[in-house]
């Protein structure tokens, strides 16, 4: 069916009057620019997790540290390591949700810091926290990036919020 599909077009591309390739050609590009213009959040949202754990890749890079990625599975707590300029490490835990994010994420980038032997952990979302994660993420000193935070961190890395 594809094939025949794909002829089908053909044929009525080769006889088609100027108007409607043209008007099949502007709507193709109202498409291309309705799809540039969406803004960068609302990508993230249609991201799985591993996508937007190589997207934060890209983000960290633009924004002057260097990124590891570590394995998609037995990555023990973090998704990605940055190292800043001056040596500072951070472990990060991504985390795209459609929902809150508990403290769950917190229990797994506390324990990847010594694991990792970084001088901190934070967890990115692009969405919102729990109380509890919250709770627990100040003792074990992990930063929280929400949705908000997130949005400017990909402002000052230059994409489009």
């Amino acid at each position: 069916m594809g094939l025949s599909l794909l002829i089908a077009i053909g044929l009525w591309w080769r006889d088609a009057p100027i108007w409607s390739i043209v008007a099949c050609l502007g709507i193709g590009l109202l498409w291309l620019i309705w799809r540039m213009r969406l803004s960068t959040i609302h990508r993230i949202d249609r991201m799985d997790g591993r996508e937007f754990e190589l997207f934060l890749e890209e983000v960290f890079t633009a924004l002057g540290y260097t990124v590891t990625v570590t394995p998609a599975s037995r990555d023990f707590g973090a998704d990605l390591l940055l190292e800043a300029e001056d040596g500072w490490s951070i472990a990060v835990q991504a985390k795209r949700y459609e929902k809150a994010v508990g403290l769950e994420a917190v229990q797994q980038v506390a324990a990847s810091v010594p694991y990792y032997g970084v001088n901190e952990g934070w967890v990115v979302t692009n969405s919102s926290y729990t109380d509890s994660a919250y709770e627990l993420a100040e003792p074990n000193q992990v930063r929280l990036i929400a949705r908000t935070e997130l949005e400017e961190m990909l402002k000052q890395a230059g994409f489009k919020r």
